[in-house]
């Protein structure tokens, strides 16, 4: 059972990272850039483009421990199938939608499809991987997350809304991508048999509150949830706002503030692979999280002052310092001697609830302070603050690398 396992690893990862690329990815970087012509027809304030953007962050917030939770009981395959299903209907929906509430509502709802998804894919990830190679791998997924997003930031509005004829066809297109994908899944994915787990000292398909309990206790995963919250939080809306201050501020078109945003996305992704898999060379976590989140620090706090060349070099500031940084995050938390193998579904719920609270509260947070102050610097001065105390909480964790005994 072990040769099945390891022989079809490579395969689930090609699975996990499809739909990472295209319904994590595409369906939710394809907005970003459609903003400025969805505000035009919809009349939208900025706070209201906070809220909308800040929406489906808020539906995975409510439900992704729930959806780890669920993945524990009844298998990451399953979990996973039925979100897709209404993953496909929402992300279509979004283009029938007539003003501010109704866009608002289908993008929340696509959100709690997504954390039936989102945290599982990094489950499967440590079901399937050993931990020689957790980084890198977990890094390849974010990779694929980033790719989609790059995708819909530099195609949504320079490709996809002028060639299928405006932002809600371009919503009826991610609905028919969702579907590809579950019929894919459904076809080819399959779930890591139960005795290979068990045999590893798991808990076999743990209820849904005793995973919660299992996981209750420990302190630095709070930590790390914490950090989720200032740096992923930071980093969505970050690329939620930036294109419309490159269009009111710096008079640049919605193509090219896409294409601006999709360098930083493209940034991050390479750095996805490169940052984890050094760390998995040399066995430690903290020394390659925390003087990344520095950059993040500066880069966030600068970005709104720079136009040129100096722009696009903060750009890929931000994306090297979320690159390193995010997926060692997760890497951390599946090497936490603490949680019970069964239980990490849960333990990987309660990250994304906690990363979606900040990509709820921010967006919104930011628009607030943009509408009040007619100002784009304090918003993003914001998020810099945030990624500063992201390093504070990085320094108080413990080291889980394999050379934890002799770093600590």
């Amino acid at each position: 059972m072990v040769e099945q396992r390891w022989a079809y690893r490579r395969h689930m990862l090609v699975y996990f990272c499809l739909i990472n690329c295209f319904v994590n990815g595409l369906n939710v970087g394809v907005v970003p850039p459609l903003f400025p012509e969805i505000a035009a027809e919809l009349s939208l304030t900025h706070t209201q483009i906070g809220i909308i953007w800040g929406s489906w962050f808020l539906g995975m917030m409510l439900f992704s421990l729930i959806g780890g939770a669920m993945a524990d009981r009844f298998g990451v395959k399953r979990v996973i199938a039925g979100a897709l299903i209404f993953s496909a209907v929402f992300c279509a929906l979004r283009g029938f939608m007539p003003g501010f509430r109704g866009l608002t509502v289908t993008m929340f709802l696509f959100g709690v499809s997504l954390a039936f998804v989102e945290p599982n894919l990094t489950k499967g990830i440590g079901l399937w991987f050993g931990r020689m190679e957790l980084g890198r791998v977990s890094g390849i997924l974010l990779v694929a997350f980033s790719a989609g997003q790059l995708l819909g930031n530099m195609t949504g509005a320079s490709l996809l809304s002028p060639l299928l004829g405006g932002w809600r066809p371009t919503m009826w297109l991610t609905g028919a991508v969702a579907v590809v994908l579950l019929v894919m899944w459904l076809a080819g994915a399959r779930e890591r048999p139960e005795e290979e787990i068990m045999a590893e000292g798991a808990v076999p398909q743990p209820r849904i509150l005793e995973s919660l309990r299992g996981i209750i206790r420990i302190k630095d995963l709070y930590f790390v949830c914490l950090m989720e919250f200032s740096v992923v939080g930071s980093f969505l809306a970050f690329q939620g706002f930036l294109p419309t201050m490159l269009v009111e501020k710096r008079e640049v078109t919605a193509a090219t503030a896409g294409l601006l945003v999709g360098l930083t996305v493209l940034t991050s992704g390479v750095f996805n692979v490169v940052g984890p898999s050094v760390s998995d060379r040399f066995g430690v976590r903290k020394p390659f999280v925390w003087p990344f989140l520095l950059l993040g620090t500066v880069g966030m706090s600068m970005v709104a002052f720079f136009i040129g060349g100096a722009l696009i070099a903060v750009l890929i500031l931000i994306g090297v310092g979320a690159g390193v940084t995010v997926p060692l995050f997760r890497t951390i938390v599946l090497e936490m001697q603490d949680i019970d193998p069964s239980y990490m579904g849960s333990a990987i719920g309660l990250v994304f609830t906690l990363n979606r609270l900040g990509a709820f509260i921010l967006p919104i947070a930011m628009g607030i302070v943009i509408d009040i102050s007619h100002l784009f610097w304090p918003a993003f001065l914001l998020l810099g603050v945030l990624n500063l105390i992201a390093v504070k909480l990085c320094l108080a964790i413990k080291e889980t690398g394999l050379r934890a005994k002799r770093v600590s």
